[in-house]
């Protein structure tokens, strides 16, 4: 049904009607003013609203006009410029995974950050990839958005190699508390305090196999993991860190400086496996995830 909206249209659900989001494709049950039921092909039903559903599947139809016409214009530019970003990148290298900076050239935007660059389809948002500092890894943001002077520690996307593992996900900074506060931040907050965005979010964690957690553990030190119906620390510590995100992170000592990831990881002998392929696999959850970035990057669109 999606593949009929014309530009500017409003979509309306119909029960019995079958639509697809980000889990896959799922049947209208029920609908009541702004409240619907909807249930997917596994069986699994879920109350939520027409408005959350109607911006999914909007954006499902702008991205999928926005990579046609994208597609259509990178064939012409290739046939006109040769090489292509990330062209280089055939894939990662034992040597890269480390934690010194010296000697990786993955992170270049000739190779693995062009790589995704170019993976990455959207009208509105204008992506480009930055070698981190002192780190390991490779930052994705809208390039507005990410050298705006009046923006202090803007929402991105990441991938880190370490010595084990390949990390890659969503990643936003919350200042210490005698830091300047971050616009991203606040931005984030509000949009994970609303339930149907936290279902959302933990929808995808468990169908993409994603944790949660502070990076450099200055705020948490542990791993949430996405259940059914809420988030649980995976190592048995801390009383009250399960439920919803938003409040878990509430209570988190709001003095030091937090890391957060929202992350896909696997060990390095994988990583190495998938060759040039895993390119495609970070621009995929990137893509899937960028609800979460645009809400963040609140002076982005």
């Amino acid at each position: 049904m999606e593949d009929s909206m014309e530009a500017g249209q409003t979509i309306e659900f119909v029960v019995g009607e079958t639509y697809e989001n980000e889990k896959g494709p799922f049947k209208v049950l029920s609908i009541e003013r702004n409240t619907m039921v909807i249930e997917w092909e596994s069986g699994e039903s879920i109350e939520t609203t027409v408005s959350f559903q109607r911006r999914i599947q909007e954006r499902r139809h702008w991205e999928r006009q926005m990579r046609e016409k994208k597609a259509a214009a990178s064939s012409k530019a290739r046939g006109a410029s040769g090489r292509k970003p990330g062209s280089t990148f055939k894939g990662f290298r034992p040597e890269d995974f480390k934690k010194a900076i010296s000697r990786t050239p993955w992170r270049s935007r000739s190779q693995f950050g062009g790589a995704v660059t170019s993976r990455l389809q959207s009208s509105r948002l204008n992506f480009n990839s930055w070698a981190a500092k002192r780190r390991n890894e490779v930052h994705w943001a809208d390039s507005e958005h990410w050298k705006k002077k009046s923006v202090d520690y803007p929402a991105k996307f990441f991938a880190r190699a370490d010595e084990e593992t390949l990390a890659w996900g969503f990643y936003i900074e919350r200042p210490a508390a005698d830091k300047e506060a971050s616009r991203d931040w606040e931005a984030f907050l509000k949009w994970l305090g609303e339930t149907d965005n936290d279902d959302w979010l933990r929808g995808i964690a468990r169908e993409q196999g994603l944790v949660v957690y502070d990076a450099h553990q200055r705020s948490f030190s542990g791993i949430l993991e996405p259940q059914e119906d809420r988030w649980v620390r995976n190592d048995g510590g801390g009383d009250g860190d399960a439920g919803a995100l938003a409040a878990i992170i509430a209570n988190w000592p709001k003095e030091s400086w937090l890391d957060l990831m929202v992350a896909k990881r696997i060990a390095k002998a994988e990583a190495i496996d998938r060759g040039a392929d895993i390119a495609a696999d970070v621009a995929t959850l990137f893509g899937a995830l960028f609800p979460l970035y645009e809400a963040s990057a609140s002076s982005a669109a």
